[in-house]
């Protein structure tokens, strides 16, 4: 599809959806008193100086990513109930026009009382990571457009965004604040070429799949509506190599088990927000790759300022390393890569304005460096990619 047809088909999304929200602006449709619809659109526009984001974006726009949900909830009774979520996603070639369930689970209160509350749900459940990973497609839920990628890595986002399986649940009144806990356990989906390509380049021919159940956890602290919110997360997961016949690699292993500590502060007029990223992973049994032990060690910091109830700004400082002990890359270095391949620093300013309650505009600048978190597929020639570079970003979002 050529560039001008994307924009023309970009046009025609968003004149439909602003016809759908001026004749229903309400943010859901109530089909019956127990059964809600939702749904939201956003579409995004990207131009870089150097290296293809979302796109190919160097040096042109590109209106390579659109996201469109709807989603539906059913209060079957007191103590049960069900919703899913139907995603539409296209982010550059990593992410080619999918349409999958995002979401789809049956909820049940086992335990619900004015200080405590203790729950089970089963089905296909988004894994709790950090302060975003579960909302992490519905724009207005997001800080940016661009999430800190040194904790929402794009290039893992479907390894560790939901796993089919089960999650107890439940929270307790402590003080002026609830204790909340999540618990899951179960499959994740195997979509995994972008790890791949981060871990063995070009030299895997195989495929890194999963063939475990995984972990993820999360206990969280809010005070006073969430003004304060204090979390951890921890997930575990590992993933296999199974090799073809003239493969270079031999069956080895993949294991990730980061934490995330996440710390927000939420006021009238200022919010500040900050999380810390640590991972021990390991690389083992692959023979013709030496054995590794890796850790990554990541951050953010990010201010907001709401200048009147339409209008925020934000600015961010994120920092992305692959390998704790080699800082500046020069494993990728003596492999004949570029070294900037091992980290990314991220300097980013933004502006957010609310037009209406169901429709937002929001703009971002991030001066980069580094190349750690682009993706292989929409840059397959890694020797092409610049260090330093600049992304404009500009997102369109609609909700019902």
């Amino acid at each position: 599809m050529s560039n001008l047809s994307r924009q023309i088909l970009f046009y025609v999304k968003v004149s439909f959806l602003l016809l759908v929200i001026m004749i229903h602006p309400a943010f859901a449709v109530e089909l019956t008193e127990n059964i809600q619809l939702h749904g939201f659109l956003a579409q995004g526009a990207f131009y870089s100086t150097d290296n293809n984001y979302s796109g190919k974006s160097d040096g042109k726009v590109t209106f390579d990513q659109t996201e469109i949900g709807a989603n539906i909830f059913w209060q079957a009774n007191d103590r049960v109930d069900f919703s899913a979520q139907a995603l539409y996603r296209r982010a550059g070639k990593v992410e080619n026009s999918d349409l999958r369930i995002d979401y789809a689970m049956m909820s049940v209160n086992l335990l619900n009382k004015d200080t405590s509350r203790l729950g089970l749900r089963l089905g296909r459940i988004k894994n709790p990571i950090g302060l975003y990973n579960e909302t992490r497609d519905v724009a207005f839920t997001t800080p940016s457009i661009l999430l800190p990628q040194s904790i929402y890595l794009d290039r893992s986002r479907s390894l560790l965004l939901s796993s089919d399986g089960g999650q107890i649940f439940g929270g307790h009144q402590v003080g002026n604040g609830i204790l909340s806990f999540k618990l899951n356990y179960g499959m994740p989906h195997n979509d995994n070429d972008e790890i791949q390509k981060l871990i063995f380049g070009n030299l895997a021919q195989g495929d890194l799949d999963t063939n475990d159940n995984m972990f993820s956890g999360q206990i969280k602290y809010s005070l006073d509506n969430d003004k304060y919110i204090f979390a951890l997360s921890y997930t575990d997961v590992t993933l296999d190599y199974k090799p073809t016949s003239t493969d270079f690699l031999a069956s080895g292993t993949a294991r990730f088990s980061p934490y995330v500590l996440s710390a927000q502060y939420n006021g009238e007029k200022w919010g500040f927000t900050s999380e810390y990223y640590y991972s021990q992973n390991e690389f083992e049994n692959f023979v013709a790759v030496p054995d590794s032990f890796p850790v990554s060690e990541n951050w953010y910091i990010q201010g907001t300022y709401r200048f009147s109830p339409k209008w925020q700004g934000i600015v961010r400082f994120d920092e992305n390393i692959l390998d704790n002990d080699d800082r500046h890359g020069k494993t990728f270095e003596r492999l004949g890569l570029p070294a900037h391949m091992g980290f990314t620093k991220d300097w980013m300013v933004g502006m957010r304005w609310d037009i209406t309650p169901s429709i937002m505009l929001r703009g971002e600048y991030h001066y980069i460096n580094g190349t750690s978190w682009l993706s292989s597929a929409d840059n397959p020639d890694r020797q092409k990619t610049e260090q330093y570079w600049d992304l404009f970003a500009l997102q369109l979002s609609f909700r019902l």
